[in-house]
């Protein structure tokens, strides 16, 4: 036998408020679910959420990644993962139980997305290495093409004897002039990586391959012509003592060398396109073209010593541009770890702040976010704790209707508040308990209550109040034991043996008012 009652309430696990009533009834019917069981279940459950929402954001950045990838021309596999099929299977082995193995599965495909993630990254990488070579090839092409087309017009009037008739001086001149207007160097065109950059290049590389093909065929074609006329000269005797012809191959081999490479330049130079390679694949298109422009620009210095230091200072800004991204990059990881951390919390005033991370995330301009993170910090432990005392609120209320007691009106605040709930079974009058709780639902005191004008306590009385305290006994360890299959533990502070503490006796006019059939609804209905 047992009179007033007095427990703390307190959730199994830490996180347990955060974790689904439902799941946590599931679960404990499965097996029985004792502290260290509760304990892991929480556990994996916040665990899933965060795997959760990192598949979910990597998921998002990998289809980013791919049709950049496409934009850049480089088609890209389809990833073979169905991520609503996995979270259904997720879903289904936390209900079965299997929360250890719904983590495992989670994290695996995390993994497997994050690994394709890196292949595409390096993907890209490369791809901008190869788009830049050509880009840098283009322009190179351009100034060869140009300095062709002028050691062909020069050649056209080097290479006919002072000596021939003026008629066919200016004849092959003419012929010349007309084959080299025929040949259009296409303009240089800018860096850009983008879908519109890409094309234009693909364009530009056509357009100077028509003209290399073009030039070549109107030197074949003049240099023939001027081997026709001299042939045709000597034939007539009309050339007499006129000197040899000059053919424009061997005009252009009697032209000063190429300046042969320079080592020390050929290594700053694969330097530098590595470096330019990670900045572009960085999604820093303006600033890689921008480092592009005046990389083309250095290319075209004759001097070899200005231009050995212009790419060596190029070399050092692009190593500050490449340190600043990788900075951004990763305090934008930072970013995403702080709001994926609060994926459990998600539908809370936490949402508050994950909605400003997610706004500071889209202006990209990294700051200090140990802010953010204090207030995360302060806003979850509130959360946590209004959760908690929710949850212990919902759980009595509908353990005690399952056990077939209604409540007073008012009893929806009784115990979000510090407060008092009686409560009674259908059809009883004279008795009633008495529950007392703290703000915070962690103290619980429960007292039987009768109701008579007289506090005067007769032997048949006493007995009658003992048999109540025993009913109400049996049901308060019932509710005990409902609770714990939440997820909640209750620990006698205060147990008083029958007969110790005689029932508290109350005027029948302070006997609250019958509960209302919304009332009584509420109480059944209570999550």
């Amino acid at each position: 036998m047992s009179g007033p009652k007095c427990v703390v309430v307190a959730p199994l696990a830490p996180s347990l408020p955060l974790v689904p009533v439902l799941l946590v009834v599931a679960t404990a019917a499965v097996a029985v679910a004792g502290s260290a069981a509760l304990l892991t279940l929480a556990a994996n459950y916040v665990e899933r959420r965060r795997l959760e929402a990192r598949l979910r954001h990597i998921k998002d950045d990998l289809d980013s990644v791919r049709t950049r990838l496409d934009l850049l021309g480089e088609e890209s596999a389809e990833l073979q993962t169905d991520l609503e099929d996995v979270l259904r299977r997720v879903d289904a082995m936390m209900i079965e139980g299997r929360g250890e193995q719904a983590v495992t599965l989670l994290d695996g495909t995390v993994k497997s997305v994050e690994h394709r993630r890196e292949l595409l990254g390096a993907a890209i990488e490369h791809r901008v290495s190869a788009l830049q070579q050509r880009f840098q090839s283009l322009a190179q092409r351009g100034r060869e093409l140009r300095a062709a087309r002028q050691d062909l017009e020069i050649s056209a009037s080097a290479g006919i004897p002072a000596d021939w008739p003026e008629a066919e001086r200016a004849r092959l001149a003419a012929h010349g002039a007309e084959a080299l207007q025929a040949i259009t160097i296409p303009a240089a065109i800018s860096a850009d990586l983008s879908e519109e950059g890409v094309r234009r290049l693909a364009q530009a590389e056509v357009a100077m391959k028509t003209s290399d093909a073009a030039l070549e065929q109107a030197r074949q074609n003049l240099t023939a012509e001027i081997n026709r006329t001299h042939t045709r000269l000597l034939t007539d005797r009309l050339a007499g003592g006129a000197g040899r012809t000059t053919s424009m191959k061997d005009w252009l081999a009697a032209r000063p060398p190429a300046a042969a490479p320079n080592p020390a330049e050929h290594g700053i130079l694969k330097k530098l396109d590595a470096l330019l390679a990670q900045i572009g694949a960085l999604q820093d298109t303006a600033g890689w073209a921008e480092l592009m422009r005046r990389a083309d620009a250095i290319r075209a210095e004759a001097d070899t010593d200005r231009r050995r230091r212009l790419y060596e200072s190029l070399v050092l800004d692009s190593c500050a541009r490449l340190k600043q991204l990788r900075a951004t990059q990763a305090w934008l990881a930072e970013v995403d770890v702080m709001i994926e951390e609060s994926a459990a919390y998600a539908g809370t005033a936490v949402d508050t702040v994950v909605n400003e991370l997610r706004d500071l995330r889209r202006a990209g301009r990294p700051a200090d976010l140990a802010p953010w993170r204090e207030r995360l910090a302060a806003m979850q432990e509130r959360e946590l704790a209004r959760l908690a005392h929710e949850r212990k609120r919902a759980a009595i209320l509908a353990s005690l209707s399952e056990l077939g007691y209604e409540a007073n009106e008012g009893m929806e605040t009784a115990l979000t508040q510090a407060g008092k709930l009686v409560i009674r079974k259908p059809g009883e009058s004279d008795y009633a308990v008495e529950i007392v709780s703290d703000a915070s639902l962690s103290l619980v005191q429960t007292t039987m209550v009768r109701y008579a004008d007289s506090p005067e306590l007769t032997e048949q009385q006493r007995l009658r109040d003992c048999e109540r305290e025993e009913e109400w006994c049996a049901d308060h360890a019932r509710l005990r034991e409902r609770l714990a299959q939440q997820g909640l533990a209750t620990q006698f502070k205060l147990k008083l043996p029958s007969g110790a503490h005689p029932v508290k006796v109350v005027p029948p006019e302070q006997r609250p008012a019958a509960p209302r059939a919304q009332a009584r609804r509420n109480l059944s209905s209570a999550p």
